[in-house]
């Protein structure tokens, strides 16, 4: 069971792994943006089951009990904004273009987020952006002096982001106007941020390339960041990859 504790794992391929998902308490799947596949693993980092696909996918996001949401690595502008609706077995069985407003930005569709209310959440380049069920936008708050806004996750009633400030880049965590930011270290690249249980998070982090971290990132209503100064403690408390 995901408790808090950190979890290692490798790709088959070897690649970084761009974006994972907590299928259940017992296992999680992540992608590369490379390879046409969904990788499934144990909580505790074991590979389980690898699962074709007909494309790549660089983002993969829970959509409650029905299946996930996906995001190729998209080069075309035409189908930038195109999401794939996967089942449970990790098979493409739809699509829906996010209906962006303001297209004359060309903002970058950075990463995506479903949420318990059916609502997606869009983290573009430069700032929020929310859509209904049918890709159609509902609001957008745009912030120029972030620089760039990479990921987005929603646990209940908080809200993490990964964002590059002008110090580096940092995670905040925000409840009813009430926020709180840490910067990460930079021995770390964090590639996706999930929701943990109920007000928790866990990161995504790549370190030497191929080797990918589960860790937490907020938990028991604090933030918890890998700082410089532990993070040898940190992977050498981790168990070895499968």
């Amino acid at each position: 069971m995901f408790d808090g504790r950190a979890v290692a794992f490798r790709l088959p391929g070897g690649n970084p792994a761009l974006s994972a998902v907590v299928v259940n308490g017992d296992s999680f799947a992540a992608v590369d943006g490379r390879e046409k596949a969904v990788y499934l693993y144990s909580a505790q980092g074991k590979l389980l089951e690898g699962f074709p696909t007909v494309r790549a996918y660089e983002t993969i996001v829970k959509m409650g009990n029905t299946g996930y949401l996906a995001l190729p690595r998209c080069v075309c502008r035409r189908f930038s904004y195109r999401v794939y609706v996967l089942n449970c077995a990790f098979e493409e069985v739809g699509c829906l273009d996010l209906q962006v407003l303001e297209e004359g930005d060309c903002e970058t569709l950075m990463d995506l987020f479903y949420t318990e209310e059916g609502e997606i959440l869009g983290a573009f380049r430069y700032g929020l952006r929310s859509f209904d069920s049918a890709g159609n936008q509902t609001s957008c708050e745009k912030d120029r002096s972030l620089r760039f806004l990479y990921n987005v996750a929603r646990n209940g009633a908080l809200t993490a982001l990964h964002r590059r400030l002008e110090w580096g880049d940092g995670v905040t965590v925000s409840r009813e106007g009430e926020s709180v930011t840490g910067i990460l270290s930079c021995r770390l690249a964090l590639r996706d941020l999930l929701p943990w249980g109920e007000d928790g998070f866990y990161g995504l982090f790549g370190y030497r390339y191929q080797y990918n971290y589960l860790l937490p990132v907020y938990k028991d209503g604090r933030l918890c960041l890998p700082e410089e100064t532990a993070l040898l403690d940190f992977l050498q408390n981790i168990p070895p990859c499968s």
